[in-house]
């Protein structure tokens, strides 16, 4: 990939109006070269450009890791967001909106000097901001992903998490990371809400083929603590349904109908989470004491003593630059 923008600056003369140019000027200067930040020395740096979520069990476990070892893909999260796309949650348009507006921007710094064979591979994501070029054109531009070419350079976000990255290895092409480390990735949330990146824990990786430009495959595996829950998981997914009562029920104020159109998400999300008082709204404790939300997000492995909730997806990236901490 070409990483220079040149940048002439050529001055010339025209008749006898070059006298107005300054008698110091270079006309024979050379080019201005904007140079985006090259990675260390074995280090090579991307950006997530696509982020497929389990729309399905199927998927669900196509894009899950085995997390505690026991022979078993493990991704109970993706379960339930195959349950919630089935409901009218609208997962994985979300998380690709969120990507190509840039909104949600996930770096990612693997160290190797050979990407073919290397036992002390390394992998490690932060969250990005700041992308140049801009994600969209315009605030009409309904295509945007102009940060995703392969060019652009980002910031690293300085207040999010930074954890040690993931000691792995490379063979034949693959990278596959050792069992429980810690991993800022995206968390799927709707088209308008703050995007989320969780931290998880026992995290694991698995990438194939790496390349210096791109990353073709990428697979995401870690566990969401109760922690991480409370203060993230349950309040993205309250903020997603208001969106859908907002959108679909116009008499918020008059419980318990709310003027909800029938067979409509809206009316479905305040039948089923809206408990006493029923005030037209659901809020992140009422998704958290749920029953059938307690029954989908019961956690399902044992990471560092501590239960927790396994989520697997799959992704893709492209080379990109930024500087790592």
């Amino acid at each position: 990939m070409n990483r220079y923008l040149a940048v002439a600056l050529l001055l010339a003369a025209c008749g006898d109006d070059s006298s107005t140019l300054p008698t110091d000027a270079a006309v024979d200067a050379p080019p201005i070269l904007i140079d985006a930040p090259l990675p260390p020395l074995g280090h090579h740096h991307y950006v997530l450009d696509t982020l497929l979520v389990p729309t399905n069990n199927n998927e669900a476990r196509l894009y899950g890791l085995d997390l505690d070892n026991d022979g078993a893909v493990d991704n109970q999260f993706g379960m339930v967001l195959g349950t919630l796309a089935a409901m009218g949650f609208p997962a994985q348009m979300s998380t690709t909106q969120n990507i190509d507006r840039g909104k949600s921007i996930t770096l990612v710094d693997v160290f190797a000097n050979d990407l073919t064979t290397e036992l002390g591979a390394t992998f490690a994501t932060f969250v990005g901001t700041n992308p140049m070029p801009a994600a969209c054109a315009s605030a009409s531009d309904t295509t945007c992903r102009r940060h995703l070419a392969g060019s652009a350079t980002f910031t690293i976000a300085t207040a999010a998490a930074t954890n040690p990255p993931l000691m792995g290895a490379i063979a034949a092409g693959t990278y596959t990371s050792a069992p429980a480390g810690l991993l800022a990735a995206p968390f799927p949330v709707f088209p308008s809400a703050a995007p989320v990146t969780l931290n998880l824990v026992g995290a694991r990786v698995v990438a194939t083929p790496i390349a210096a430009t791109k990353l073709v495959s990428v697979k995401i595996g870690g566990a969401i603590t109760n922690a991480e829950m409370d203060a993230k998981v349950y309040p993205a997914i309250s903020a997603g349904m208001e969106m859908n009562i907002a959108a679909d029920c116009t008499a918020l104020t008059s419980p318990p109908d709310c003027g909800c159109t029938s067979g409509s998400t809206g009316k479905t999300w305040l039948e089923l989470v809206d408990a006493a008082p029923k005030d037209c709204h659901v809020t992140a404790e009422e998704v958290k004491t749920n029953s059938l939300f307690m029954s989908l997000f019961a956690p399902d492995v044992m990471i560092n003593g501590q239960m927790a909730l396994s989520i697997g997806y799959k992704a893709s990236a492209v080379e990109a630059g930024f500087v790592t901490p």
